[in-house]
């Protein structure tokens, strides 16, 4: 498999490039790369450009830089706002929402959320995050690193919320996750609660804000299952219906087993 390496954005021009420190390690001492070994190279920002090793010191290398192209962002946007899980099970629930493809995560204190943190703790704790974030980009193959924001208080969460579909996981409505949101839809913000769940007047507060509450199926996810079991199921149901009749069908694969719940035409979710 292809070596991937983030850059700066800036850096990211056809041409030489010089690397060191922590990136030179990767390349070269971790992956062993040698001359004449291949490099994808991306921004974080959804570019990316082919390169290949040309020159390797003890201390820096320099790779020649392709053409950089834009990679076309997948539709709709989709933010998720995640309770705060705690220890490793937050790790991978981002790593798995990036994997999935979300373009944003924001990381929400509720009132069943166990783990409360300080100013101090919330910014270490938010750059840890967001080099999880880079990680899992590069390790999934994509061009651009979705943003994980600082955790905050809920209530601040949905206020900050502008997506034009808003839903919100519960596992006491029979409600459909696909028919909530539109086939046209551009943007979706995801609300999912902690071990627990959202409290009924957390869930009502969501309601408020415009959330619709929705099922994820005919089973109760786990709370680091639950968006990224949400995101697959936009991002494949749009796919699905560019297949099966463009905008709006509601094609076989939708009716599947694997989207039991998820879609008009399946079993009841519980």
């Amino acid at each position: 498999m292809t070596a991937r390496l983030c850059v700066a954005p800036a850096r990211l021009t056809p041409g030489p490039l010089r690397l060191d420190g922590d990136d030179h390690a990767y390349l070269f001492r971790v992956r062993r790369l040698a001359v004449g070994d291949p490099v994808q190279l991306f921004d974080g920002a959804g570019r990316e450009a082919p390169s290949v090793a040309v020159e390797i010191g003890p201390g820096h290398a320099v790779l020649e830089v392709g053409a950089v192209a834009a990679r076309p962002p997948l539709a709709p946007t989709i933010t998720v706002l995640q309770a705060v899980l705690t220890g490793e099970r937050m790790d991978w629930c981002l790593e798995k929402l990036v994997e999935v493809g979300v373009d944003g995560i924001v990381p929400v204190e509720t009132a069943r959320t166990v783990v409360h943190l300080d100013d101090e703790r919330r910014a270490r704790r938010q750059a840890r995050h967001q080099r999880i974030a880079a990680e899992a980009a590069r390790q999934c193959g994509r061009a651009d690193v979705p943003p994980v924001a600082p955790a905050r208080r809920l209530a601040d969460a949905l206020a900050a919320v502008t997506a034009g579909v808003r839903l919100v996981a519960d596992p006491g409505v029979d409600h459909p996750l696909l028919a909530a949101a539109p086939a046209d839809a551009t943007t979706v913000a995801l609300l999912i609660g902690p071990e627990g769940g959202l409290t009924a007047d957390e869930v009502e507060r969501a309601q408020a804000a415009g959330f619709v509450a929705v099922s994820l199926g005919a089973t109760v996810l786990r709370a680091e299952t639950a968006g990224f079991a949400a995101a697959f199921a936009l991002r494949a149901a749009r796919a699905v219906r560019a297949v099966h009749g463009g905008p709006g069908a509601v094609g076989d694969a939708e009716r599947s087993p694997e989207f039991r719940g998820f879609a008009p035409g399946g079993d009841p979710a519980v």
